[in-house]
């Protein structure tokens, strides 16, 4: 059993601004977590750390993959808890009001990989509809 998601939302905001959002360490503290070293480059390996919750340390270790400056980037993504990585792709496409954000996140799998992914699907809305968007809002 596999699931795979995909989160999107349109930002009134330039593609380059957004791109900056998605590859300034500071910026993705503010709208994903606190992340150690990260560069947009593939093969960066780099960690995501949030407050530990009952089950989860608060660690995603995550490799760039692919970059493709200033529409794509795709990360291998893996919690302590999951069995196996998943891919992250973010990608930014121009549309007329501004950005359109598409999330899409695979390979997640077995029992524990389907609740892993609506686990996942429900963070990376709350962060494409409201955490981008706050961070952009004041950075205009």
């Amino acid at each position: 059993m596999r699931r795979d998601l995909t989160v999107e939302t349109d930002l009134p905001h330039p593609v380059d601004q957004v791109w900056a959002a998605l590859t300034d360490p500071a910026a993705l503290a503010e709208w994903v977590m606190p992340v150690e070293g990260f560069a947009p480059a593939p093969g960066t390996t780099f960690r995501f750390r949030a407050k530990p919750m009952p089950g989860w340390d608060g660690v995603i270790d995550c490799e760039v993959l692919e970059v493709e400056p200033p529409h794509r980037m795709v990360l291998r993504w893996q919690g302590s808890r999951m069995r196996s990585p998943t891919t992250l792709t973010w990608r930014l496409t121009a549309i007329p009001e501004g950005t359109r954000f598409r999330i899409d996140h695979q390979g997640f799998s077995g029992p524990a990989g389907v609740i892993s992914a609506l686990m996942h699907r429900g963070g990376w809305r709350r962060m494409a509809a409201n955490r981008l968007p706050s961070y952009l809002g004041v950075r205009r």
